[in-house]
């Protein structure tokens, strides 16, 4: 972990208590170590601060091209192992990138939605074949994960971040070439992501077993 993921994340865990209601659930489900694939729901641009904050490892996350428009973001995205891709392009330097991350030991970080949810209650929308791709591509295990603000994003509500089993490379048997198996094996990650999604989403479902707060 560099030193400037230290930083931020020890700068930001009072700061994001102080406005947001936030908790970790199932954190154990994130292998100690070697590399994989995390997938999770795209509600709101926070997404990535609370998978940061939550999760035991740093997350190297792959985000739409245009975040990296912004000097701002895109200094922040860059300095925190974040790198663009050019969405339906065929992006291949973005593809070897995830591909240098899984096999160095580390996590890949992907919204398989590819854009935030335009569901009004925030529930996750059908996914788009990519993460699939690169699920073939890596050769790497995946781990759903759901972030669940309960309706609309804002202070003083409680978020809950919820890291679901490993879903091993080996057991979604993916043939990149087949569109059949693409769509087979995304729906079958979204599905994961969405019964996570479910299982806290609504009054009094949080602080389950599994719960952290960090």
């Amino acid at each position: 972990m560099s030193a400037y993921y230290r930083i931020v994340r020890a700068l930001g865990r009072p700061l994001a208590r102080m406005i947001f209601w936030y908790k970790g659930h199932r954190r154990e489900n994130v292998p100690e170590e070697g590399g994989l694939i995390l997938c999770c729901n795209h509600t709101s641009y926070l997404d990535i601060a609370f998978l940061v904050l939550t999760c035991k490892r740093p997350i190297f996350f792959m985000a739409k091209e245009e975040l990296f428009h912004n000097p701002i973001m895109g200094w922040f995205y860059r300095n925190m192992g974040g790198f663009p891709i050019k969405r339906g392009a065929g992006d291949t330097a973005a593809m070897e990138k995830a591909e240098e991350i899984v096999r160095r030991g580390d996590i890949l970080g992907i919204f398989p939605e590819g854009t935030r949810t335009k569901e009004p209650d925030g529930r996750p929308m059908r996914a788009k074949s990519g993460v699939a791709v690169i699920a073939a591509a890596t050769g790497a295990d995946v781990v759903p994960a759901a972030v669940n603000y309960h309706g609309k994003v804002g202070p003083f509500k409680r978020i809950d971040i919820t890291y679901g089993e490993k879903i091993p490379n080996a057991a979604l048997q993916v043939d990149p070439t087949s569109r059949q198996d693409l769509k087979r094996v995304t729906g079958e990650i979204m599905s994961r992501i969405t019964a996570l999604w479910e299982e806290m989403g609504g009054p009094g479902k949080g602080g389950k077993a599994g719960e952290d707060k960090a």
